[in-house]
Parts: C-alpha cells; sequence; structure tokens
C-alpha cells in the first residue's frame, strides 16, 4: 500500500513538473510532453477504482484505455517535435490511436486481464497494446540511433530521452504484470517501478550536475579552443564564426548567427546572412530585458546578449529538430561564454585599431623622413659652403651664427636618421652588415659625429690603447653612441661632465655613457626603451622619443644589450654591450 501511494505521487510530481514547464514555454513539444506524462499518471491515480461493474465501472475502464492512448499519443508527438514523420505516416499513427480508441470503447474491454474476453475483444486488446507500444518503441530506438555523432551535450540528452521512453515502458509492463505475482515479488516490482521516476525525471529535465558530467569529455578541449579563438583570432569575422560553434556545441542548436553593435550580422553557422538578419529583424534579439546581460529564449532561439564596446549585440542559437529543449543550466552556461566572446571581440577591434595606428606611424616616418632629407641635406650643404668662404665673405654677425645653425642642420638630420633607420626596422628592413672593427676606434668616431651636439658639456673619455675587436655592423654601432651622447647632452645642464668609458667585460665590449644630469625615476624606466617613450623634465627636450628603442634594437640585434643606471637628481649612466670576437 505505501509503495503504491509512493509511485503515485512520484508521477504526480513528474506530471506537475512537465505541466509547469508547458506553462512557461507552452510550445507543442513541451505540450506533447506534458500531455503524455500527465494522462499516465492520472491513470495510475485511477488504477485502484479500475474493475469495477456496472456502467460507471465500464465507463472508468474505457477511460483508462483512453488515457493510455492519450499518454501514447503525447509520447510520439514529443518524438515528432524532434524528429519530424513524414504526412502520412503521422496521419496513419493517428488514425491508429484513434482506431484502437473507438474499438476499445465500442467491444467494452473488461478492465482486468484474467477476465474472460470474447475473440474481438482479445483482438482489440492485442491492437491497444501494439499501438501504444509502437508509440514507446520507435522513439525509443530513433533517439538513441538520433545521437549519434551529435555533440557531447546534444548527444547525451537525446539518448537520456530514449532511456526515460525506455522507463515508461518498463513501468507499464511491470505494473500490468504486479497484480498476477505473489506479495514478495509484487514488491520488488513496485520498487523497482518507483525507482524508474528518477530515471523519468533526469531523462526530460536533466539537473545542472548532470549536464556538467555530459560535457566534461569535451572541457578540456573547450577550453584550450577558447584559449585559442581569444588570442590567435585574426579579425573579428574570423572570431565570431569560430565561436558559433563551440556555442552549438556547448548548448546544443542547428544554427546559429552573431549579431553586431550596428544589427549587421558578423557570422552564421547554418543560416544564411540574409535569413538571419529577417530573423533578428522580427525577433528584436538587440532588445535589452529586465536584467540586460542574462540570456534569454525566445521560441526556438536563445539569445546571449554581447556589451561589446561599440554598442549591445548577440549571439543566436537556434534550436533544430534534435536539438534538445533549452534549459537553465544551458543559459547559465551561454552567458559565460558570451562574456568571453564579448572580451574577444573588443579585443580584436581593440587590435586592429592600434595596427592601423601602428601602420599609420610607420607611413608617417617613412614618407617624413624621406621627403625631409633632401632637403636637408641642400641646408647643411649650403651652411658649410658658406662657412668656408665658398660663397663670399660673411658680415662678422652672420658668420657668428653660422656654427648654431650648422649644429641645428646637424640635430634634424640625426632625427631624420633615426625616423629612417625605425621605419627600416619594423618593416623588417634594417639588416646588419657586421665587420670585425675595433671598438674603440668606431666609439671614437661616433664621438667625432656628435662634437658639435656636444658644445658647453666637457667630455672625458676612458678607453684602453689595445683594440677591442668585435663582429658588429660599424654604422649601427656609431648610430648608439651618438644617441647616447645626444641624449646626455640634452638631459644635462650646460657645464657638466659626460663621460665615455669603453673596456672589456668578461666575453663582452662594453660602452658606458654618463652623464650628470636630471636622472630617471624608477617609474620611467620602465617604459624608457619603448617606441616614442620619453620621459617628462621641467624644460623642453627636442627628440623623436625613437632613439633609445633603436638603440636597444640595434644593440640585441648583435646578441647585446643597452641598460641604464639612473637615480632621480643624480644623473643617469647608459651601457651598451656586444659580444667580442672569439680569439681563434
Amino acid at each position: 500500500m505505501i509503495l503504491a501511494l509512493a509511485i503515485e505521487a512520484a508521477f504526480s510530481i513528474l506530471a506537475i513538473r512537465t505541466i509547469l514547464s508547458w506553462l512557461r514555454e507552452p510550445d507543442r513539444r513541451h505540450g506533447s510532453l506534458a500531455a503524455a506524462i500527465a494522462s499516465l499518471a492520472i491513470l495510475i491515480l485511477l488504477s485502484p477504482i479500475l474493475g469495477g461493474g456496472g456502467p460507471s465501472g465500464q465507463l472508468l475502464t474505457d477511460l483508462g484505455a483512453v488515457l493510455f492512448l492519450v499518454s501514447g499519443y503525447g509520447l510520439v508527438m514529443f518524438r515528432d517535435s524532434f524528429v519530424p514523420y513524414s504526412p502520412v505516416r503521422r496521419g496513419l499513427l493517428i488514425g491508429a490511436i484513434v482506431v484502437a480508441g473507438l474499438s476499445a470503447t465500442a467491444v467494452q474491454l473488461p478492465f482486468n486481464p484474467d477476465s474472460p474476453h470474447s475473440p474481438a475483444q482479445t483482438l482489440v486488446l492485442v491492437g491497444l497494446i501494439v499501438v501504444w507500444a509502437f508509440c514507446i518503441l520507435e522513439p525509443t530506438v530513433t533517439f538513441w540511433l538520433a545521437a549519434r555523432g551529435r555533440p557531447a551535450v546534444e548527444k547525451a540528452r537525446l539518448r537520456a530521452i530514449s532511456t526515460g521512453y525506455a522507463g515508461l515502458l518498463l513501468v507499464v509492463v511491470f505494473g500490468t504484470i504486479a497484480g498476477s505475482l505473489n506479495g514478495t515479488l509484487t514488491i520488488l516490482v513496485d520498487l523497482f517501478a518507483l525507482t524508474i521516476v528518477p530515471v523519468l525525471y533526469v531523462a526530460f529535465f536533466p539537473p545542472a550536475w548532470l549536464r556538467r558530467i555530459w560535457r566534461q569529455p569535451e572541457e578540456d578541449e573547450f577550453r584550450q579552443a577558447l584559449h585559442d579563438l581569444l588570442l590567435y583570432s585574426p579579425n573579428r569575422a574570423a572570431l565570431a564564426d569560430r565561436a558559433l560553434g563551440w556555442a552549438e556545441r556547448l548548448v546544443g542548436g542547428e544554427s546559429a548567427y552573431v549579431i553586431d553593435a550596428d544589427g549587421s550580422i558578423l557570422a552564421a553557422r547554418g543560416i544564411g546572412t540574409g535569413d538571419a538578419a529577417l530573423m533578428s529583424a522580427r525577433a528584436d534579439v538587440l532588445k535589452a530585458g529586465a536584467d540586460r546581460h542574462a540570456p534569454w529564449r525566445a521560441g526556438l532561439t536563445v539569445v546571449a546578449p554581447l556589451d561589446l564596446s561599440q554598442g549591445r549585440g548577440a549571439i543566436v542559437i537556434i534550436a533544430g529538430r534534435l536539438s534538445p529543449m533549452f534549459g537553465d543550466d544551458e543559459l547559465s552556461r551561454l552567458r559565460q561564454y558570451a562574456a568571453s566572446i564579448t572580451v574577444g571581440l573588443d579585443r580584436v577591434m581593440m587590435n586592429s585599431k592600434i595596427a592601423a595606428l601602428e601602420r599609420a606611424k610607420t607611413d608617417f616616418l617613412n614618407i617624413a623622413s624621406h621627403e625631409l632629407r633632401g632637403p636637408m641635406t641642400v641646408i647643411k650643404g649650403y651652411l658649410t659652403m658658406l662657412e668656408a668662404g665658398a660663397l663670399g665673405d660673411l658680415a662678422p654677425k652672420a658668420r657668428s651664427v653660422l656654427p648654431l645653425l650648422i649644429s641645428k642642420s646637424d640635430e634634424v638630420n640625426w632625427m631624420i636618421e633615426q625616423m629612417i633607420e625605425a621605419s627600416r626596422l619594423e618593416e623588417g628592413r634594417l639588416a646588419l652588415r657586421r665587420q670585425r672593427v675595433d671598438i674603440v676606434e668606431l666609439t671614437d668616431s661616433a664621438i667625432d659625429g656628435v662634437k658639435m651636439l656636444m658644445s658647453g658639456h666637457e667630455l672625458k673619455v676612458d678607453a684602453p690603447v689595445e683594440s677591442i675587436e668585435a663582429n658588429v655592423d660599424p654604422d649601427r654601432f656609431q648610430m648608439v653612441v651618438r644617441n647616447l651622447l645626444s641624449n646626455a647632452a640634452k638631459y644635462s645642464p650646460s657645464g657638466t661632465d659626460i663621460t665615455v668609458d669603453v673596456r672589456r667585460d668578461g666575453d663582452k665590449a662594453c660602452v658606458s655613457v654618463g652623464d650628470e644630469g636630471v636622472g630617471i625615476t624608477e617609474e620611467d624606466q620602465a617604459t624608457l626603451f619603448t617606441r616614442f617613450g620619453r620621459i617628462e623634465t621641467a624644460a623642453h627636450v627636442q627628440g623623436t622619443g625613437l632613439g633609445l628603442w633603436l638603440s636597444r634594437e640595434i644593440a640585441r640585434m648583435h646578441e647585446g644589450d643597452l641598460t641604464v643606471d639612473s637615480r632621480l637628481g643624480a644623473g643617469s649612466k647608459f651601457t651598451f654591450t656586444v659580444p667580442l670576437t672569439p680569439v681563434n
């Protein structure tokens, strides 16, 4: 008695759950399932009073047969919502159910199977069981086979539904034969029927923990794919297209598309961009709900908002016939996934903008440096001729300003040279022409090239008498040294000392340039060697912000380095190192 009540209560709870689900989403799929489970639950509740005599007893028996067939109809229509029958086959199946129900009412089937049956009643009873069994067995096999080759979530849910159908069949079969068994076997059969109810619940309404288990085989692959997708997608369209593949696999779905902030279709899978645009316009998928970040369902679609930097977008996943019903777990999972995709799309857009700006800077450096080079060469040439007297005598005042003009033209030429070299480096055209040379001699030549820029400073050079040989590009090596000397002159007061130290240090050659200038804070040192990186000083210092970045890149191309040792107010010391030439 207690077991029978437990079975009735369990099926009643399951029926209420399906009805509530249908009320929340009143579509054909949920309605079919609710009709099937509710009719079986009512049949189980009525079973104790079935089999009585008289007109009322026969009426209840006929009602039981109708409920039995309604459950089969609901289950087969639930199957039809996933894998549709052809119109002819669907019509024949519904016709068979109707004929079986009318026949059972016409022949007045006895409820007790042990009661005597007429040949007609036996035939109708067999037909009734065959029709109902087909409504259970055919979907059981269909769902199981349809799961083959599907993504993990869809595969597990389709097979869970197949298991649920098989469980319903076992409940009915064992419930039918339980009355003809002895007490102990009846209890065992009731216990078995009771344990099947949780299986049915899990099959039709799988909990979140079970769905996580279903996804587990793909989790490692998903994490790696998400990492690659977010970091290595070349553009927003490629990222969106790749994201759709995993969105379908995560929650199930036959097609999907991504809407950009401007309403355009950024990517689509399993649906044309035109159809996606029409569907998007009809459903207004970019609308904001109570929780603008939460995914929401609209019929056979689930929409995950994308809060992009340019505005609101969305991932839309469309359920296909084989797609399981979207549940809360899918929505929660999709919300997390959409947040990652939002970050990825914004990152790619930002990278594209940064890349465009970098290209514009490089183009500007390239054009400006080459366009300025010619005029400055002419200006420097005429200034030099004026200083030499080749163009006639100058007034004393005019001649007195020539050294300053030549010095300034040298500064401009030096900046142009930096811009040209920076452009070559970014375009990958900066190739070293290495030679075995004396570092001491190269440093002396570099000093001679910037002596005009060093006016007003006392230059002190400490270099060995013997040569220090290294395999370097002479022009680029001198460029680094000149850069360091120029910076020392610009960032230290007039009248202070600038020191140059050339030495061996193990297997390296070192050239150090020190000044008594303003010094550099630790915060500024962190960005000192970046492109266009400059330190803030009270006085405006001319320059491109490319010199130290370019110098370090050249040093590292030589397998060396450029480092700084500085404290605010105590001057700076830059050290340029390159490997020594091995002794044979």
